[in-house]
Parts: C-alpha cells; structure tokens; sequence
C-alpha cells in the first residue's frame, strides 16, 4: 500500500466524448484481474455524466461482497499500474489510481453499501436532472476559479454542495424505486 501523499493538481475541463469508451476499455481490464470478486463495476463520477465538466479521471466503482475480498485482490491491480492507498479519507472504500494518460480512479467497496450506493444515487441522478448537473458543474467551475488547484482544497471548496447533492440524489433515488 502506497504511503505517499494522495493529493495532487488537478485540472477541470469540459467534457470529452471519449469518456465512455475510455471507461469500457478500462473496466474491461480491471473485471479481467479481479474475475468474479469484483460482483459489479460502473462509471460514476463526472466523467460518467454526459456534458458534465470535470476532471480528465475515469472513475471505476468496484462492488465486492466484503472489503476483506476487495482487500486480498488490490496486488492484481497494482500489476496494471495502479497506486494503492487503502482506505484513505472513506471508511470503507478502498482507493487506488492510475495516471496516464488517461488516468483512473478505482474505488472497491460492498455492493449496496453506503459508499456503493450514494456514488449510483449521484450518477443516476444528475443524469436524470440536467439543471443540477449544471449547477453542480458551476460549483466546480467557481472552485476551480478561486484557485483550488489541488484535489483536496477543490474537494472541500465544494463539500457542502456534494453533501447535499448526495442528501437529494439519495432521497431521489429512494423515492424511484
């Protein structure tokens, strides 16, 4: 497990159509080391938002039954270049990161647990909702503006507006069911 310092600059640029393929390719690599422990993989995050701005980071949501599995399995994806950082920042979500590019993110954690499910919330959300995906990418936009130019002070400029955002995409996702 990488001990080193997980913050890093960061870039925000307008969506890029290759995104999606980026990711299928990607995901296909990951689901060829992990086999049947990883029990689902998806697109979330910006990249996985059609016309959302974001960082140029691919980030795959790996579900495994328990993180103990997902644990015993993180050396495949170090073999594919990834950095492992463990459990850093999310309890229970382990975080590793490949940069390129393109560059990826993975994060493994329990298939309908609170991290697993709040990240599908979010996707399915404001792909279902244009007008706060545009709100959300003007957030971004204006932390970016007054120069969060690393990961961490981007992501805290921006926290109460992602805690709330997911607060809504869960509501909204309960309520669709």
């Amino acid at each position: 497990m990488k001990t080193s310092n997980v913050d890093e600059p960061i870039t925000l640029v307008e969506p890029d159509p290759r995104w999606p393929a980026l990711y299928a390719s990607e995901a296909e690599r990951v689901r060829g080391v992990l086999g049947a422990v990883a029990t689902r993989i998806e697109h979330v995050g910006s990249t996985s938002v059609p016309g959302l701005a974001g960082k140029p980071i691919i980030d795959l949501l790996v579900g495994v039954r328990t993180l103990e599995e997902g644990k015993a399995v993180t050396a495949r994806l170090v073999a594919l270049g990834y950095e492992d950082f463990g459990e850093v920042f999310i309890p229970g979500r382990l975080y590793l990161r490949r940069r390129g590019p393109p560059h990826f993110n993975v994060a493994i954690a329990e298939e309908g647990g609170a991290f697993f499910t709040s990240q599908l919330a979010v996707r399915d959300y404001l792909r279902a909702h244009p007008d706060e995906a545009k709100a959300y990418a003007d957030e971004k936009r204006k932390a970016y503006a007054h120069g969060a130019r690393l990961f961490s002070t981007y992501s805290q400029q921006k926290n109460a507006f992602v805690t709330a955002l997911v607060e809504r995409a869960l509501a909204w996702a309960l309520a669709s069911r």
